[in-house]
C-alpha cells in the first residue's frame, strides 16, 4: 500500500491559528483528519443579498443598543443596526426586560429551540452603521469596527451606489459559544440602494488554509454562498485545488473533496475555522450534485407510468436533468424558449431530458399537452428526489455524461448558454 504523509502547511499569510492534526501511521489511510483554517477577507461581488432598514418607531428599536458620537456636521441621521445573531439579540432582550414577552415570543416563532444556546448576559452581536448628509449635500456613512456603539473614533466615508467605491470593513462583534462569551470579527461591504432608505449589505467573509496529502499541496478557500452572515451554515462553498491538476474542485458542504484516489465527506465548523475530512469509501455508488461526481440515484415513476432507475436507466446518454416548477415562470420561459428547440435537435440515442416537476400529476399532465412536451416528465411535489439533491430554487439544472457524471450544472445551463454545453459534446447540427 502506498504510504502515506499526511501533514499540514499553513501557507505564511495564515498566522491566526495554529495547526493540529493527528499523525498517519504509515500503513494506514487516515479515515478522518482536521485541518485549521484562518479567517480572512473575501473580495465583495455584488451580489449583495441582504437590505437593512433604518431604526423606526417599532417595539424592536428596544432590542439595539444606543449610539453615540454621531458627527455634528451631519444631518438626515438615519440609523442601521444589523443583529450577527438576532436570537440572542432577542432573548437577552426580553431578560432584560427591554421588550415583553408577547413580542419576544413572536420574534422567534420559528426559532423557539435556539434559545438555548443563548445568553441572558449582553453579548455585542451587533453590526452599527451610521449615514448622514453633509452641508454640501454629500452622502456619508460610518462603520461602528470595534464595537463600542461610538461613533466619535470611526472615519467618515463617502457613501455611493457603486460597490468597487463602498470597500469592505473589518469589523469587531461578540458571540456566545460554548458557554461563554468571545470576541470575533468580520468584513461588511454596504452601498446605497436606490437613494432610497435601506442600505444593502454584504459579508465578505472566507476562511483559507494549505496542507499536503500524499505527498501533494492543496490550497483551500471556504466561505457562506450569499455573504448572508459570517456564520458558516447553509449553504457553504468549498473549493480546492492541489498542484498537480489545473483546475478547481468546487463543492458544498457534506459534499466531497477528490484527494489522490479517495473521496473525503468535507464539513466546517460554524465559524469556518475548523474543516472535517472523512473518508467515504462508497462516495461514487452515493453520488453527489457537484461537478465531476456520479449524479446521486433515485427511482420514480414517470408520466407515462414507467418505472425508471435514475441515472442507470440513461446509461450511454447525455442527460439534461431539469428540476422546475408551474409556478416558476424562468422555467416555463426556458422550457418553451429553449428546451422544445434542442429536443428537437439532439433528442434521441444520444440526448434526453428528464424533467422533474414540483407539481402534481393533473398539472404536470396539463402543461404537457398544452406545450407538447415529448421527453420525460415526472411528478415529484415536495419529494425526497428534490431533498436530495438539495433544491432550493427553480430552475435546477444538471448535464451529465453518458457514464452519469455531473459535467455541468447550474447557470452555465440556463437559457441559451445550454446549446454551447451540448454543442461541445454532441456537435451542431
Amino acid at each position: 500500500m502506498k504510504i502515506i504523509n499526511f501533514f499540514i502547511i499553513l501557507i505564511p499569510f495564515l498566522l491566526e491559528t495554529a495547526c493540529h492534526h493527528p499523525e498517519a501511521t504509515p500503513s494506514a489511510i487516515p479515515a478522518r483528519f482536521n485541518i485549521s483554517a484562518a479567517r480572512m477577507l473575501k473580495p465583495p461581488d455584488s451580489s449583495f443579498r441582504i437590505l437593512i432598514d433604518s431604526l423606526g418607531k417599532s417595539p424592536e428599536v428596544a432590542v439595539y443598543p444606543q449610539l453615540k458620537g454621531i458627527p455634528d456636521s451631519l444631518h438626515n441621521i438615519k440609523k442601521y443596526i444589523y443583529p450577527v445573531d438576532y436570537i440572542q439579540a432577542v432573548f437577552q432582550a426580553y431578560k432584560s426586560g427591554l421588550i415583553e414577552k408577547d413580542f419576544f415570543l413572536s420574534a422567534i416563532k420559528r426559532n423557539i429551540d435556539d434559545t438555548v444556546f443563548c445568553s441572558a448576559d449582553y453579548v455585542k452581536t451587533f453590526i452599527a452603521i451610521v449615514t448622514g448628509v453633509s452641508k454640501k449635500g454629500q452622502k456619508y456613512y460610518l462603520v461602528d469596527s470595534d464595537n463600542n456603539y461610538d461613533f466619535s473614533d470611526e472615519p467618515l466615508y463617502i457613501l455611493t451606489r457603486n460597490i468597487t467605491s463602498n470597500q469592505p470593513y473589518k469589523v469587531i462583534y461578540e458571540k456566545f459559544v460554548n458557554e461563554r462569551i468571545e470576541p470575533d470579527s468580520t468584513w461588511v461591504a454596504f452601498y446605497e440602494y436606490r437613494n432610497a432608505d435601506p442600505l444593502r449589505m454584504e459579508f465578505c467573509d472566507q476562511t483559507s488554509a494549505s496542507f499536503v496529502f500524499d505527498s501533494v499541496k492543496y490550497n483551500m478557500i471556504v466561505y457562506p454562498e450569499y455573504g448572508l452572515s459570517p456564520a458558516y451554515k447553509g449553504k457553504v462553498i468549498f473549493e480546492i485545488g492541489d498542484s498537480l491538476h489545473n483546475e478547481t474542485q468546487v463543492f458544498e458542504n457534506n459534499q466531497y473533496a477528490h484527494l489522490s484516489d479517495l473521496y473525503y465527506k468535507v464539513t466546517c465548523s460554524p465559524d469556518g475555522r475548523t474543516l472535517s475530512f472523512n473518508l467515504d469509501t462508497n462516495a461514487l455508488e452515493k453520488g453527489s450534485t457537484q461537478i465531476n461526481m456520479p449524479a446521486i440515484p433515485f427511482g420514480a415513476v414517470t408520466m407515462k407510468g414507467d418505472s425508471i432507475l435514475f441515472p442507470k436507466d440513461y446509461r450511454g446518454k447525455y442527460i439534461l436533468l431539469d428540476f422546475w416548477s408551474t409556478s416558476c415562470p424562468h422555467c416555463i420561459d426556458d422550457i418553451r424558449g429553449v428546451y422544445k428547440d434542442l429536443y428537437k435537435k439532439y433528442g434521441g440515442d444520444k440526448f434526453e431530458i428528464i424533467g422533474v416537476a414540483d407539481d402534481p400529476k393533473d398539472r404536470v399532465k396539463k402543461f404537457i399537452a398544452q406545450n407538447m412536451i415529448s421527453w420525460t416528465m415526472i411528478p415529484a411535489p415536495k419529494s425526497h428526489i428534490q431533498r436530495s439533491y438539495r433544491i432550493d430554487a427553480y430552475p435546477a439544472l444538471y448535464f451529465l455524461n453518458p457514464e452519469g457524471v455531473i459535467i455541468a450544472k447550474g447557470q452555465d445551463l440556463r437559457k441559451e448558454k445550454i446549446y454551447t454545453v451540448v454543442e461541445k459534446y454532441l456537435g451542431s447540427e
